[in-house]
C-alpha cells in the first residue's frame, strides 16, 4: 500500500466491485534509506464506510473480509433507556447491522480481533484498566487481565501480538495472549497516541496531541517515517485507525465513518 523509494504494495479492495490500487508516497528522507523520523509520506483519501450513528465510536476492529465490529458508546441523551449504553456491533460494509450485544458497565475503550478472539478494555472502580478477552460466538468475557496503563484507548493484531496505545504514558504496550501479559512496551513519536494499526509491514500510530499520523518499522518498532501535515493533520482529535490486510482507514473523532486513504 506504500511507495517509498525502494517498495510498492499494491493492495485491493476486497469488498468493493472494483478493486482500487492504493499508494502513499515519501517525499523526503533524512539519509536516503528511506527510513527515520525525516521521511515524509503522503496520501489520498478515497471512499468510505457508514458506522452505527447513534454515541461514539471507541473501538473497531475487522472480523473477516467483510464483518466489522464496533464498541458503540451511547450518551443518555440520546440512547432509548435514557442511560448511558455501550454496545458491541457486528455490521457488513454495506453498514447493515447484523449482530448486537450490550456491553454497559464492562467495555469502554479499544477492539482488536486475532483471528480468535475479540479483545477491548474497561475501566476499574479503582481507575485502573482491564483488558478483557471475549470469545465470539457466545459475547461472553472468558478472561481479563490487568494493563500496565490507565488510558488504554487502540489496538491493532500484528499477527502474534495484541497492541495497545496508551495515551497517558505515551506508549505502545504489547500483550501476548499466549502468557497472558504484557511483554514489551514500546515509547512512540507523539506524546499522546491513541490509534494504532498493522498493515502486515508496518505499524501506525497517530497522535492526538501532535495531531500526526507516524509509521513504525521493524519488530523493535523503529520510528521510521511521519505522514505530511496536509494529509493528516488532527491535533486535539482522537483518530482510531483500521486495516483489513488490504485497505488502510482512519475514523476522525465525531465522525461515524471509516475513510479509506491510498
Amino acid at each position: 500500500m506504500i511507495v517509498s523509494k525502494q517498495t510498492v504494495f499494491h493492495l485491493t479492495l476486497a469488498f468493493f466491485l472494483l478493486p482500487c490500487a492504493a499508494a502513499w508516497s515519501a517525499s523526503r528522507t533524512d539519509d536516503g534509506s528511506g527510513y527515520g523520523p525525516d521521511v515524509v509520506l503522503s496520501f489520498s483519501r478515497m471512499d468510505t464506510i457508514q458506522l452505527p450513528s447513534a454515541g461514539k465510536i471507541c473501538g473497531v476492529t475487522w472480523m473477516g473480509p467483510d464483518t466489522l465490529v464496533v464498541l458503540n458508546d451511547i450518551p443518555d441523551s440520546l440512547s432509548e433507556s435514557g442511560e448511558r449504553e455501550v454496545r458491541l456491533v457486528f455490521q457488513d460494509s454495506a453498514g447493515v447491522i447484523l449482530r448486537m450485544e450490550d456491553f454497559t458497565g464492562v467495555l469502554d475503550r479499544g477492539l482488536a480481533w486475532d483471528g480468535e478472539f475479540l479483545f477491548s478494555c474497561g475501566d476499574a472502580d479503582d481507575g485502573s484498566s482491564i483488558l478483557y478477552r471475549i470469545e465470539p460466538d457466545t459475547l461472553m468475557v472468558e478472561e481479563a487481565f490487568d494493563t500496565p496503563g490507565n488510558h488504554p484507548c487502540g489496538m491493532c493484531f500484528d499477527g502474534r501480538f495484541i497492541w495497545i496505545t496508551d495515551r497517558d504514558t505515551g506508549r505502545v504496550d504489547r500483550f501476548d495472549n499466549e502468557v497472558g501479559q504484557i511483554t514489551r512496551s514500546v515509547v512512540t513519536p507523539g506524546f499522546s497516541p491513541f490509534g494504532v494499526a498493522y498493515d502486515g509491514k508496518y505499524m501506525w500510530i497517530s497522535d492526538s496531541g501532535s495531531g500526526r499520523l507516524y509509521r513504525l518499522t521493524g519488530a523493535r518498532r523503529r520510528w521510521s517515517a511521519t505522514v505530511d501535515t496536509e494529509s493528516f493533520m488532527m491535533r486535539g482529535m482522537d483518530v482510531l485507525l483500521l486495516h483489513n490486510g488490504e485497505s488502510f482507514w482512519y475514523l476522525p473523532e465525531g465522525e461515524n465513518l471509516a475513510i479509506r486513504i491510498q
